[in-house]
């Protein structure tokens, strides 16, 4: 495994050819361009997709519900929106560029966002990922709640509890089209999880969910999917069924070994992308960090992507 300062390392120098430059600005700087590279060829890979996506009344492009205004609540720590300039900001970046690099290499687009137990984080790092995501000019990212028994996207961006979402469409009480929201601001598409059904284990096996998803990658790239803890629930194994890949979040003096074994047992090991440490309190980054960004605080703790 590997702190993710080095996987931007690596990422640049297989970019360039060579040596990362060291006369970079800024990390923020090397990031978006390393960014505009990847893009600049998943774009050209990826015109010949362009003639089988599905046509809207928008030339193939999704037509939103809505456009909703967050109104975002004090805790919400939606860096990726707020202070993308910021340490943490600068991670998930490099989360995402890791992703991105994986791409290239195989089928990604459907990426499950758990945890072993509650309290971990997994929504905010689901929610700040989709939001780092949906920068590229290239590829569109919708965020999914897919936690029908405690959705939380919806609070985290001040959405109201009763919007419409996937419940309402794996009932067959609304379609796609009704429930998908553009979030004004961003290049951030949301399906929230609507109202919390009796049973959530029994509307997930309608027969709909594949469906769903089937439609949802016509007209997106990327598909970001909270989802509740892996135990004890059967609700994230039927998502990582469905998945092309898995990010295990853990946070730091909250998970214990035994809850992230029993997590991992679960896993597909063919899935699984690797680990997010949240609230992580290692300094061993402080002085790449006050090198290359004078406005990082290297004492704040913030996310690690691990492999």
């Amino acid at each position: 495994m590997s702190y993710i300062f080095e996987a931007l390392q690596r990422a640049e120098a297989e970019r360039s050819g060579g040596n990362v430059p060291k006369d970079a600005d800024s990390v923020v700087d090397l990031l978006l361009k390393v960014e505009q590279e990847i893009d600049r060829k998943q774009a050209l890979s990826e015109l010949p997709l362009a003639t089988t996506r599905a046509v809207s009344p928008e030339a193939g492009k999704f037509v939103p519900a809505k456009v909703l205004l967050p109104a975002l609540p004090a805790d919400a720590r939606l860096v990726c929106l707020t202070d993308q300039g910021g340490l943490a900001a600068e991670k998930f970046r490099v989360l995402g560029l890791k992703l991105r690099n994986l791409r290239e290499r195989r089928k990604l687009k459907r990426i499950v966002i758990t945890s072993s137990i509650p309290e971990e984080g997994k929504s905010l790092i689901a929610s700040n990922l989709a939001l780092n995501q949906s920068r590229s000019k290239v590829l569109n990212t919708v965020l999914i709640d897919g936690d029908l028994r405690r959705p939380e996207l919806g609070s985290r961006f001040g959405f109201s509890r009763n919007l419409p979402g996937l419940s309402e469409v794996l009932r067959g009480e609304r379609q796609l089209a009704e429930v998908v929201y553009k979030l004004e601001g961003s290049g951030l598409w949301i399906l929230p999880a609507g109202v919390t059904p009796e049973n959530p284990i029994e509307v997930m096996q309608s027969g709909r969910l594949q469906q769903l998803l089937e439609q949802l990658e016509t007209f997106f790239d990327w598909l970001i999917i909270d989802t509740p803890p892996v135990r004890p629930l059967a609700d994230t194994p039927l998502w990582m069924k469905l998945a092309d890949g898995v990010l295990l979040v853990i946070r730091e003096n909250v998970c214990e070994k035994k809850q992230l074994e029993r997590a991992l047992e679960v896993i597909d090991a063919s899935t699984m992308l690797g680990v997010v440490v949240n609230s992580c309190s290692s300094n061993e980054q402080k002085y790449y960090y006050s090198r290359y960004s004078p406005a990082a605080n290297p004492e704040e703790s913030s996310p690690e992507a691990k492999r």
